[in-house]
C-alpha cells in the first residue's frame, strides 16, 4: 500500500495556505506543512541539538527505497540542492508506487536493502532486523546528535517495539513532536465555495447530504472553463492496501478510524475515538460500508468519474487542479485549482471546506514517539557516513526549516529581531502553488517528494524561538488573504477554519496509542493479505454495482468470504492489540 502521508501524518508547508491564501499536505501538491493554530497540548518541543555541520567534500549518490514517495529517479530541484549542499548526498529514489509492498518484499527476499529505506510499519522493520539487513543505529549515535536530541523517545520506542527483541535501535519513526493544526484542516470535504454560495449554502447534516449538493453544483457548472466535463467525485486505486483506501476517509469526519490512520496496524477494525467502541469494518453498520454505499449512490446519480477504475492518483489530481471535481477529501487534493487567477478574480472561485453540522474530524495530537513511517539504513551500504548525515539532517530543525520552507534568503529569512518570515518572493511561491523556484521544483516539493519529515511542523527551533513550519510563524498569520478567503471570512465570521472548529468544539484529537499497536504476527498478516485481496476487489465492484440488489449481494459475498478466511480471528487479534496499545501509551506520555 502506498498511501501518501497525507492521510497518515504529513501536513507540510502549503496546507496552511493552500486554501487560505493561495492554494498544499500535504502542500500544493500532495503534502504541505499545516497551518497556524496548535492542537490542544501542542506547546513545547524545542531543538537542543547541534547544528548540522558542513557537507563532506565528496558527493555520493544514495539509493533510497521510500514507500510513501510520490516520485522516483535521481532528484534534481531546489530541495535536492539543499540536501547535496548540507549532506553531500544525491538521492536516487527507487520506484515504490502502488506495488510498494511487493517491491519491498522482493528486496528483502534478495537479502539486501538499498542505502536508505522508509518503512511503513514496525512489522517491516522487524522482518528486516531478523534478516540482518539494517544498520544498528545505536553504534553510531555520535553521528546522530539531532536524532537523539529531538527524537529520543521515538528512538527508544522502536528499541522497545521494533527491534526483534534485541532492544537496539534500527529505525527512527518520523513526524516526531507536538501535534499541528493550522488555519486550514487536513480533512474536508472541500468544495467550490462560489458554487455553494450560489446554491444558497444549504445545511449539510450528514455525509449523504453531499450527494444532492454535488448534483446541483454540476448542474450549475457541468464543464470547466476549457469545456471539460466536471464530476462530483474522482477516485483512484493505487493507494489501496487491504481495503479501498478512499472508503476509509469518510469515517474520519466523525472521529472514527476504519484502518487508514493507523496504517496496516489494525486491519479491518473500526475504532471510535470518542466512545472507545470497536467493530469489524465489514459489519453492515460500519462506517466503511456506509462509505461504500455513499460512493455507490453517487455513481447511481452519475456523479463518479468513470475513469476511477483505471486512473492513478496523479491523473485524478490533475482533474482537481483543472476544476473538474465538485468534491475532494483533502485541501492539498483540490488546492492546485486555488491559484491567484481563480481566488483573486473579480468574481473569485475556488475550494473551501463545506462541513457537516456534526463534523468531528481528526486533529493530530502530540506524538513523542513519531508516526508509523520510519527511516533506516541498509546494513550493506558503502556510504554509512553520508546516510547518517542525511538522516540526522532530516531530524534537525535546520533541515526541517529548509525542506519545509525553501532556501533561506530566497523564500524566507530572519529579521533584525531574530524572527523568521517569508520574503515577498517566498509568498509568490506560496500564493501560486504551480510556480517553480530558481533551482527547479515547486515549493511544496520540499517534503512531499519523500513524504517523510523527521519532525512535526510545530516543532520549535531553539535558536529562532519559532516553529519549523513557516505556516505557524507569527509573521505568516493573516497574510494577504485572497478575495475567496475574505468572502469566506465575512460569511462565517471566523478568520480561519480551525478557529471555527475550535470555537464550536468540532474536532477529535488523535490518541498517541494509535501509533503504538504491536506488529502483526506472520499468521495474522497472511490472513490479512488473503482477506484484503477480496475486500478491496469487491469494494470497488460494490461502488460500481448496477443496482441495490447487486450491491447487497456483493456485500454479503465479501463478508462471507472474509469470515471464511478467518476475519473473526483477525478482529480478535486487533481488539487485543488495541487494548495493549492504549496501555502502552501511558508509558510514553
Amino acid at each position: 500500500m502506498n498511501r501518501r502521508l497525507l492521510s497518515l501524518s504529513m501536513a507540510v508547508l502549503l496546507t496552511a495556505f493552500s486554501l487560505a491564501g493561495c492554494a498544499v499536505t500535504p502542500t500544493a501538491a500532495p503534502t504541505a506543512s499545516a497551518a497556524a493554530t496548535p492542537s490542544p497540548g501542542a506547546s513545547e518541543a524545542a531543538d537542543t541539538a547541534q547544528p548540522t555541520t558542513a557537507a563532506p567534500a565528496e558527493t555520493v549518490t544514495l539509493q533510497f527505497f521510500d514507500m510513501p514517495a510520490n516520485t522516483s529517479g535521481l532528484q534534481k530541484s531546489w530541495w535536492a540542492d539543499i540536501i547535496e549542499e548540507k549532506c553531500g548526498v544525491l538521492l536516487e529514489l527507487m520506484p515504490s508506487g502502488d506495488q510498494g509492498e511487493q517491491k519491498l518484499q522482493a528486496l528483502m527476499a534478495s537479502g539486501e536493502l538499498p542505502d536508505l529505506v522508509v518503512f511503513k510499519d514496525k512489522k517491516q522493520v522487524e522482518d528486516a532486523v531478523r534478516g540482518n539487513m539494517l544498520l544498528c543505529l545505536d553504534d553510531f549515535l555520535d553521528k546522530l546528535p539531532n536524532v537523539t536530541a529531538n527524537a529520543g523517545s521515538a528512538l527508544q520506542f522502536y528499541r522497545d517495539m521494533a527491534s526483534n527483541g534485541t532492544g537496539k535501535a534500527y529505525s527512527i519513526p518520523n513526524i516526531v513532536g507536538p501535534g499541528e493544526v493550522g488555519d486550514e484542516i487536513n480533512w474536508g470535504p472541500f468544495m467550490r465555495w462560489d458554487l455553494y454560495k450560489k446554491l444558497g449554502m444549504p445545511e449539510i447534516k450528514t455525509l449523504e447530504d453531499y450527494l444532492g449538493l454535488m448534483k446541483k453544483m454540476i448542474e450549475l457548472e457541468p464543464t470547466n472553463a476549457d469545456g471539460q466535463k466536471v464530476y462530483g467525485i474522482t477516485l483512484w486505486k493505487d493507494w489501496d492496501g487491504y481495503t479501498m483506501q478512499q472508503a476509509m476517509q469518510p469515517s474520519v469526519l466523525s472521529g472514527i478510524d476504519t484502518g487508514d490512520q493507523m496504517g496496516a496496524s489494525l486491519p479491518f477494525l473500526q475504532v471510535d475515538f470518542h466512545t472507545g467502541e470497536t467493530m469489524s469494518i465489514l459489519d453492515p453498520s460500519s462506517q466503511y460500508v456506509r462509505a461504500l454505499k455513499f460512493y455507490f449512490q453517487a455513481n447511481q446519480m452519475g456523479l463518479v468519474d468513470p475513469d476511477s477504475l483505471t486512473q492513478r492518483f496523479d491523473t485524478a489530481q490533475q482533474k482537481a487542479n483543472e476544476g473538474r471535481v465538485a468534491f475532494g477529501w483533502w485541501p492539498w487534493f483540490v488546492g492546485g485549482y486555488n491559484t491567484p487567477e481563480h481566488t483573486n478574480a473579480e468574481v473569485p472561485t475556488g475550494y473551501r471546506p463545506v462541513l457537516t453540522s456534526d463534523y468531528k474530524a481528526f486533529w493530530w495530537g502530540d506524538n513523542k514517539v513519531g508516526s508509523i513511517w520510519s527511516w533506516s539504513i541498509g546494513a550493506n551500504t558503502k556510504y554509512i557516513e553520508a546516510a547518517l548525515k542525511l538522516i540526522d539532517f532530516n531530524y534537525s530543525t535546520e533541515g526541517q526549516l529548509l525542506l519545509r520552507n525553501g532556501p533561506k534568503g530566497v523564500t524566507w529569512d530572519v529579521d533584525a529581531g531574530g524572527k523568521p518570515y517569508f520574503t515577498e518572493e517566498g509568498w509568490s511561491y506560496i500564493d501560486d502553488a504551480s510556480k517553480e523556484l530558481p533551482g527547479g521544483g515547486k515549493l511544496s516539493d520540499g517534503i512531499s517528494v519523500i513524504n517523510s519529515a523527521g519532525l512535526s511542523g510545530f516543532f520549535v527551533d531553539k535558536t529562532l524561538g519559532a516553529t519549523v513550519g513557516g505556516a505557524y510563524w507569527d509573521s505568516s498569520k493573516g497574510h494577504n488573504p485572497t478575495k475567496l478567503l475574505q468572502d469566506w471570512q465575512s460569511t462565517t465570521g471566523y478568520k480561519s477554519t480551525s478557529d471555527m472548529l475550535k470555537d464550536k468544539n468540532m474536532y477529535t484529537v488523535t490518541p498517541m496509542s494509535m501509533r503504538m499497536v504491536a506488529s502483526m504476527p506472520d499468521d495474522i498478516q497472511t490472513l490479512c493479505t488473503q482477506i484484503g485481496d477480496i475486500v478491496k476487489t469487491v469494494s470497488w465492484q460494490m461502488v460500481f454495482a448496477k443496482d441495490q440488489k447487486e450491491f447487497d449481494s456483493l456485500l454479503k459475498d465479501m463478508t462471507d468470504s472474509a469470515q471464511g478466511l478467518g476475519l473473526d480471528r483477525v478482529i480478535t487479534w486487533d481488539q487485543a492489540a488495541w487494548k495493549d496499545a492504549q496501555a502502552l501509551a501511558e508509558k510514553y506520555k
